[in-house]
């Protein structure tokens, strides 16, 4: 007899059984009076392998944790009793009633746990009377031919191997083992084994369910019974990006009061001359600007020559005019030099208009063609500059060249220049010292 749980040894002791049924059942087979599906090894082994000293192991563990959640629970009951013996007023209320929610969720565990022991040593007690009735049912069932069991053996053996009287042994099987495994074998032990596989299903199964269904367990996290304190730990560093908020919060560079190209872009574009400057020019010539400012002032620097005597009594008056005001200051300085060359060429001019009208037409003509190398006249560079902010002008046409002039009536030769420096770079050296 095997020892209590130990399904391998209660199988074998139900295994000679077996055989005599799949004997039986073979040799119905080979004359073709059994089923084909009927198979005797499977049905009786769906339990092997079954350890329910295992099982019981796992009851015991959950004994003993049961066991070990019981007594917890205990000294907890014990601490509340003492904590409210020991403090009073509405903090000690608030947590002796927080302690006995934890007593109840602890003692939900201690139930659960002794639930699931119970249902594990109930499972296990359940699987091994479903083997145990397995086997019993089996060897019952084979000891219904106890008499009959040698020859019958004997007649199946004749007809699966073929040793002995086959056609006694066929007409044996056919006659006498084949009702018996009809009505014994297909119905009363197919039906055990089928009702015992069945049996260990629904026992898992009720087992698991009951576990999944029961209530999960909550503890509360105790929370703080006195006034909170917040920390007054200052941020660390890293949270201040201190490196960027200079970078963010300092202004943009103001711009230069005076950058160093304003002057050149607010000189470019010449105004209009004023009234009272018009009027002290009255109708003496113009001065041409543009492009062709510098083949224009050859014709000048002729006229100069002539009256560089004249020049050397205006520039002190001159001088003396531009004084009272900064130079340059109410009106480019372009236009300042050509009024002062006005001015000074004015009085001249109304005493020789007749004699030098014709060679001026000569020596402008000459001035035209050949510049004077190495000339440069004060405010002619910055009239033909052109502004930094205008875009790139095309360079002008070539000037057609002149009609034919009828020559000069015979008239006084003109002064000669006086020796060393030219007459226009004795008045380019002058003008700017008349504004110092």
């Amino acid at each position: 007899m095997a020892d209590r749980l130990d399904v391998a040894g209660r199988l074998a002791e139900g295994r000679v059984a077996v055989e005599h049924t799949q004997s039986y059942v073979l040799a119905c087979r080979r004359v073709g009076c059994a089923s084909p599906d009927l198979d005797v090894r499977d049905w009786y082994d769906s339990e092997d392998g079954l350890d329910l000293h295992a099982l019981d192991g796992d009851c015991a563990q959950l004994r003993a944790a049961a066991a070990a959640v019981t007594e917890a629970l205990r000294m907890q009951r014990a601490q509340v009793t003492e904590l409210a013996a020991a403090w009073t007023g509405p903090g000690a209320d608030a947590a002796v009633r927080f302690l006995l929610r934890h007593c109840d969720a602890a003692s939900d565990v201690v139930t659960e746990i002794r639930a699931a022991a119970q249902r594990c040593e109930s499972l296990r007690d359940n699987l091994w009377q479903l083997v145990d009735a397995k086997v019993a049912t089996a060897i019952a069932i084979d000891d219904r031919t106890l008499a009959q069991r040698p020859v019958w053996l004997a007649a199946a053996g004749a007809v699966t191997t073929g040793v002995g009287d086959r056609t006694t042994g066929e007409q044996l099987v056919r006659q006498q083992i084949a009702p018996y495994v009809d009505n014994d074998i297909r119905n009363d032990w197919l039906t055990a084994m089928q009702s015992t596989r069945a049996g260990v299903a629904t026992a898992y199964d009720m087992v698991t369910d009951r576990l999944a269904a029961a209530p999960r367990a909550c503890f509360e996290i105790p929370g703080d019974f006195g006034p909170v304190h917040h920390a007054t730990t200052p941020a660390p560093r890293a949270a201040v990006p201190a490196a960027i908020a200079p970078a963010v919060a300092s202004p943009a560079l103001p711009p230069d009061a005076a950058p160093a190209i304003a002057p050149v872009t607010g000189v470019a574009p010449v105004g209009p001359v004023p009234s009272d400057l018009a009027a002290a020019m009255g109708d003496g010539p113009a001065i041409p600007t543009g492009s062709g400012g510098l083949a224009d002032f050859g014709g000048l620097g002729g006229l100069a020559g002539r009256i560089v005597q004249a020049m050397d009594g205006l520039l002190g008056s001159a001088a003396d005019q531009l004084a009272g005001t900064s130079f340059g200051e109410g009106m480019p300085d372009d236009d300042a030099d050509d009024v002062g060359d006005a001015e000074v060429e004015r009085p001249e001019m109304a005493e020789e208009t007749d004699e030098s009208h014709d060679h001026e037409q000569a020596e402008e003509q000459d001035e035209r063609e050949e510049p004077p190398p190495g000339e440069q006249i004060h405010g002619v560079a910055e009239k033909t500059a052109t502004p930094l902010v205008a875009p790139p002008v095309a360079p002008p046409a070539a000037e057609p060249p002149p009609a034919a002039t009828p020559p000069p009536a015979a008239g006084p030769p003109p002064r000669p220049a006086p020796a060393g420096s030219t007459p226009c770079e004795i008045a380019a050296d002058e003008l700017p010292k008349a504004g110092q």
